[in-house]
């Protein structure tokens, strides 16, 4: 069965161009694609706006729009459409220009041949799909977290409502105390402690303590009431009570000492924390399921990188595991190197701006592709900086090229104006891209790679990040994950 052709909106108010074009996409990839062609941009918004199309070449000189002004009213209107310039002289800004409105690429007239023309359109395709796939990713985790979010204020405001009702019931009953010899003989009790435990006041009155006791063996039970009579001052502590009916309650007990008549009493309350702890419980089961959430998300982001740029697949979690293991050097707790180690997933999130073919190109960059390449971090941060990560995933992703000496980009950062976090991924980054093959140059080894950031430090990196990193490869054994 064929593939089914691609379909073209052409806008293009000179016939012999819009010709030459149909006669590329004919030549080339013949049945690959069906082309619409218009000669004004109203025309074009009208059929866009009653026709499907999987991409669009727009010409920038047209009877009724001029410069980048058409191509700004498509995408203000169809913003996941993929397009690509048609111009009819090779300007560098031009391809900087088409990137920040959020174009795909361009083409020259009379300089484009057949192959160049389909391949063009076909990665534009590619990136914007990407794109969108992005966009709907940071949607969808956007969603998450406001759902997550919801269910944990609806948990929050039920233990506070049972918080409120258990106040309430307090301000009407007294806990349940009890009043014991130091062999733990009940001499004395309240009717609540008997209402908590399901037993009637005469089957407690006279009972050892081990009656409901369900938290210690005999001898570490008579080890706490001997504590409590050795010690003046109030103990408190959590056990477990055991109801008659055999259902376990998770109770507070404050405890005291009391000398009546010459001898040594052990005066208790309890009350019955089964509910708080349950809902506890909830709550910290909902967060794991939020930060499992985030983390799945992150990986899908992750795996659509790589998906565009095979040439580096596992770059950004090699990275994470080397920014985490600096971390946890330099005294980072949990919290913070798992920010780590989703901001290294996500450091390289906005390479989705930069054309595959500049990504992946063997030979040397030009001064406007490398300009390309550094937009990324700016990019990434745009892309990251409206998810709210209790990390600073978005200021990560910006500054991970910033150096100390000031030497780095986007913006020129120095020394302590650069966070930590960055100064962490910087290293790591390194490390792992020299070490690793690249389509312009084989792997450099681990051995250059600490070497350079050896050099570096205190200038380019930070020397406190450097040293760390060298005491985990060359003194812990710390080696890059595959």
């Amino acid at each position: 069965m064929s593939a089914t052709p691609i379909r073209v909106l052409l806008l293009e108010d000179n016939p012999g161009d819009a010709r030459l074009v149909k006669e590329a996409l004919a030549e080339y990839a013949p049945d690959g694609f069906v082309v619409t062609w218009v000669e004004r941009l109203a025309d074009a918004l009208a059929c866009l706006a009653t026709e499907p199309f999987d991409v669009m070449l727009c010409d920038l000189s047209l009877p009724d729009s001029s410069g980048m002004a058409g191509p700004r009213s498509i995408v203000e209107r169809f913003p996941a459409l993929p397009m690509v310039v048609l111009t009819g002289s090779h300007v560098l800004s031009m391809g900087r220009d088409a990137i920040h409105l959020g174009l795909q690429d361009y083409l020259v007239k009379g300089k484009s041949d057949p192959e160049m023309v389909v391949r063009t359109l076909r990665y534009a395709m590619e990136r914007k799909g990407l794109e969108n796939a992005l966009i709907a990713a940071n949607s969808a985790l956007e969603q998450r977290v406001a759902e997550r979010s919801a269910d944990l204020e609806v948990s929050n405001r039920v233990l506070r409502n049972s918080l409120e009702r258990n106040q309430a019931f307090l301000r009407n009953a007294s806990d349940g105390v009890y009043i014991l010899d130091t062999e733990g003989k009940v001499l004395e009790l309240s009717d609540s402690l008997c209402t908590m435990l399901g037993y009637t006041r005469a089957e407690l009155m006279g009972a050892h303590v081990s009656l409901w006791n369900a938290q210690w063996s005999p001898l570490e039970l008579q080890s706490v009431l001997g504590k409590l009579a050795a010690k003046a001052d109030r103990s408190e502590f959590e056990t477990r009570h055991r109801r008659k009916d055999g259902t376990i309650l998770d109770v507070e007990v404050s405890g005291q000492r009391l000398e009546l008549s010459g001898q040594t009493l052990l005066y208790l309350s309890a009350r019955d924390v089964t509910e708080k702890k349950r809902a506890d419980r909830q709550i910290l089961d909902q967060i794991e399921q939020l930060k499992s959430s985030v983390m799945s998300t992150v990986e899908v982001a992750t795996v659509l990188n790589e998906m565009r740029d095979p040439y580096t697949a596992g770059h950004e979690r090699r990275v994470a595991a080397i920014a985490a293991a600096i971390g946890a050097h330099l005294g980072f707790d949990e919290n913070r190197q798992e920010g780590l180690r989703v901001a290294g997933h996500l450091h390289d999130v906005g390479k989705v701006i930069v054309p595959s073919e500049i990504l992946s190109k063997p030979g040397k960059l030009g001064a406007l592709e490398y300009q390309m390449i550094q937009g990324h971090a700016q990019a990434g941060f745009d892309v990251l900086k409206n998810v709210k990560f209790p990390w600073p995933v978005a200021e990560v992703a910006l500054q991970h090229h910033e150096r100390m000496d000031g030497g780095g980009y986007p913006q020129g950062l120095k020394g302590e104006a650069i966070l930590l976090e960055a100064r962490i991924m910087a290293v790591a980054d390194v490390v792992e891209a020299m070490s690793s093959h690249r389509p312009y140059r084989s792997g450099l080894g681990i051995d250059e790679a600490l070497a350079e950031v050896e050099g570096g430090g205190g200038t380019k990196y930070d020397r406190t990040v450097v040293e760390a990193c060298l005491t985990l490869f060359r003194e812990k054994g710390y080696s890059i994950p595959a």
